[in-house]
């Protein structure tokens, strides 16, 4: 598997490894980011670690050869780092400026996604002047667009669900609601509300590497749902390979078709939720363009899977790491 992935380019070259981010998802980043340079390190490449934002001025002095993009959420994620090393002319991996900016915008992304096809939740993406309401004006709200109680609240452009809500009453759509843009507003105004029918079921994530499907897991949280502490926090959290065909077949098309339609590319995931109803309904989640990248993270379990270890494995991310050419706005 990967076996056409030259794993010489960068050998004997200075690589780096951008991780930390300002986002609420920076301590996560640290552990991708330093699993990642320890398994760098061990495969005997020169690496330095560049926490951002503040050692990007060593990032532009240094002109590392190639790095790993080990950043979540924010600006890392969301096609401006890939803009930046762009700018420079340095390879990194995962996807570009377009296919980092779509995927981390949910309520933009689901357009695309349902667009092509695919069964995304019914929803709004609501700015936030317009998420920020009283309990006794979400019903005629929710009725005036189709949408009912229970509902998952979320940001746009959060990851590792972070401050995300299942609400059942209007006085829990209105708290959840307030807590984003609270948290958000002042960080990036820029940002927005989801609201999306909740839909009960089984959780599945499909990992891809390019065009290389590394399989997938269904998800069993050891709470409510597969919030953060779900992911981070809890032992009871459960995963299991999936190997029924059929269903294994239908995850693999419905994550190379979403990735496709959104230009994502490299190492990434794809979240869905199944609505029981004979063959499982797959509805596409989101697209994490940037997964967690410990040996215990998902996607290196499901690579292990394959026969990929963690070291080979970021080999090989480095390796495929690519600096895409800017569009030529010359005017003929």
């Amino acid at each position: 598997m990967l076996d056409d992935i030259d794993t010489s380019r960068f050998q004997d070259q200075h690589v780096g490894v951008l991780y930390g981010g300002a986002s609420p998802e920076r301590p996560v980043s640290l552990e991708t980011g330093q699993a990642l340079a320890d398994a760098l390190r061990s495969s005997g490449y020169d690496v330095t670690l560049y926490d951002v934002p503040d050692d990007l001025d060593a990032v532009v002095d240094d002109r590392p050869a190639a790095v790993l993009l080990a950043l979540h959420g924010g600006a890392g994620e969301n096609g401006t780092i890939q803009g930046f090393l762009e700018t420079l002319g340095i390879p990194y991996s995962g996807s570009g400026v377009l296919g980092s900016a779509l995927a981390l915008d949910k309520g933009r992304s689901r357009v695309l996604l349902q667009d092509a096809g695919l069964m995304v939740p019914d929803g709004e993406r609501l700015d936030f002047e317009d998420a920020t309401r009283p309990p006794s004006e979400w019903e005629t709200w929710l009725s005036r667009h189709s949408l009912e109680l229970p509902l998952v609240v979320k940001p746009t452009d959060g990851g590792s669900s972070q401050n995300v809500s299942i609400c059942r009453t209007f006085e829990d759509l209105a708290e959840a609601t307030g807590a984003i843009v609270g948290a958000a507003s002042e960080v990036d105004p820029t940002s927005a509300v989801l609201l999306e029918e909740y839909i009960e079921g089984r959780e599945y994530t499909a990992g891809f590497f390019d065009d290389t499907f590394l399989g997938a897991l269904e998800v069993i949280p050891g709470e409510a749902f597969y919030n953060y502490e779900a992911k981070y926090e809890s032992d009871e959290t459960e995963y299991h390979v999936v190997e029924e065909p059929s269903l294994l077949q239908r995850l693999e098309a419905a994550g190379d078709l979403a990735r496709r339609t959104l230009g994502a590319s490299g190492v990434l995931r794809v979240d869905f939720i199944a609505e029981i109803q004979g063959d499982p309904v797959l509805y596409v989640l989101e697209i994490n363009t940037i997964p967690g990248m410990t040996e215990t993270s998902l996607v290196p379990k499901l690579a292990d899977g394959q026969g990929v270890g963690f070291k080979r494995f970021a080999d090989l991310m480095l390796s495929a790491a690519s600096c895409r050419p800017q569009l030529d706005s010359t005017v003929t």
